[in-house]
């Protein structure tokens, strides 16, 4: 249902651009968001059935699910500013991996500030909410923010050390704001690379990972890439305190690419030398979630998205949509899907905002108890606002070209 043509939601948008964007008073909410590219819901319920996946059971019975429907095409580019924005890639901006240069006409990836439209984390902290950010897609250069973001770029130090998913490294200009942070999250990037393996044998068989190639070192720092994500998250949520949390980990996606096939014979001799590595991964996400939930307050929303699911090397359109908190239905599985752009209005709507008339997506109705949904209507203002000083035309780096080189031939661009 399109909200903003009904006579009685414009005289609402009306009424409510006379008091401006702010949130219910009584509504002190917080948010931990947990995306975690290419969780499937029908690899989840086996292993959930065997009582491997006890963190997500928690959330679970805590709140309400859904499946995600991937509504839109590009990749995870897309899905996610689609996630953060409630747009689609024609208001938001970001329509793929890369670009082209409009000085060059090469392709180049894009970068943060490309974007077009505020994310949830702009909206809530122009509104005074403490936002921290760390990892989301495209996030490179860190934008200033009523808080602290650590951002994801796409190149790495060392010209044989490149991803197609973002990563971090000590020392590097424009992936930590504040500033004042760097020292901190560069002691965090160090002290995750010395120790990472031990947590990656747990994933991958250990005398695989010795081996020099391509598919184990893109193991490495995809595993190490979360790693870092996820201890830089943890110790910023707990030193900041945030009002506004979100952390992205990519690492699935990266997992489920490479080490799982269609032919039953390939995935047989995969599991046989490298272990159930997407089995083992997908537990390991379960740590993960428990260490953030240990995070959560009486006030706390938990939130945990994927874009899409991945299956035999495929992306599929059953990604998962999990959310647990105060006034939210507990243990209730919705028959209807929610779409990408649903996730940001209906953060706002819990938090007690109101939702943009340009989203695309709407408020899902899957989630809170009816009881509070009847208290509390969906107020609408006509928008937020589009950010201010987009660029047209993406920063440059010197991994630009090696970074199109490897999307090339992972598949992602022809």
């Amino acid at each position: 249902m399109k909200k903003h043509i009904f006579p009685a939601a414009l005289i609402l948008v009306v009424v409510l651009a006379g008091m401006g964007c702010r949130s219910n008073t009584d509504n002190k909410r917080d948010l931990i968001f947990v995306g975690i590219d290419a969780l499937d819901w029908e690899l989840m319920t086996p292993l959930l059935e065997q009582n491997l996946l006890p963190q997500f059971q928690r959330l679970i019975r805590m709140g309400a699910s859904a499946k995600v429907n991937t509504n839109a095409e590009g990749g995870s580019a897309v899905y996610w500013t689609s996630i953060a924005t409630g747009q689609h890639a024609d208001k938001h901006g970001i329509h793929g991996f890369v670009t082209t240069d409009p000085s060059s006409g090469q392709l180049v990836p894009y970068t943060s500030d490309m974007r077009k439209s505020k994310a949830f984390w702009n909206i809530l902290g122009d509104a005074g909410l403490a936002v921290g950010i760390v990892g989301w897609y495209i996030s490179w250069p860190a934008e200033p923010v009523n808080g602290f973001m650590v951002s994801s770029y796409l190149g790495m130090k060392g010209e044989d050390q490149l991803t197609w998913k973002g990563t971090i490294y000590a020392e590097s200009p424009g992936m930590v704001y504040p500033e004042s942070l760097q020292a901190d999250v560069d002691q965090i990037i160090r002290a995750a690379g010395k120790n990472f393996s031990d947590n990656l044998g747990l994933i991958v068989k250990s005398r695989a990972l010795e081996e020099d190639t391509e598919l184990i070192l893109s193991t490495k720092e995809s595993f190490l890439s979360d790693e870092i994500y996820i201890e830089a998250g943890l110790r910023l949520l707990q030193k900041e305190r945030p009002r506004i949390f979100a952390v992205y980990l990519s690492g699935l996606d990266v997992i489920g690419h490479r080490y799982t096939h269609a032919a039953s014979g390939v995935q047989l001799n995969y599991d046989r030398k490298y272990g159930m590595v997407q089995q083992n991964y997908y537990r390991y996400m379960d740590r993960v979630l428990g260490l953030f939930m240990k995070e959560m307050r009486p006030n706390s929303l938990f939130v945990v998205v994927s874009d899409h699911g991945l299956r035999e090397g495929e992306h599929t359109n059953d990604g998962v949509f999990i959310c647990a908190g105060p006034d939210i239905r507990r243990g209730h599985r919705a028959s209807e899907a929610v779409n990408l752009t649903d996730v940001c209005p209906t953060l706002l709507y819990l938090l007690g905002f109101p939702v943009s008339a340009d989203m695309d997506g709407r408020v899902f109705p899957g989630v809170a108890e009816p009881s509070y949904l009847q208290k509390n209507p969906i107020r609408f203002i006509p928008g937020y606002g589009q950010r201010e000083n987009t660029a047209a035309a993406p920063q440059k780096s010197q991994f630009d070209e090696k970074i199109v080189e490897r999307l090339k031939s992972l598949g992602y661009l022809k």
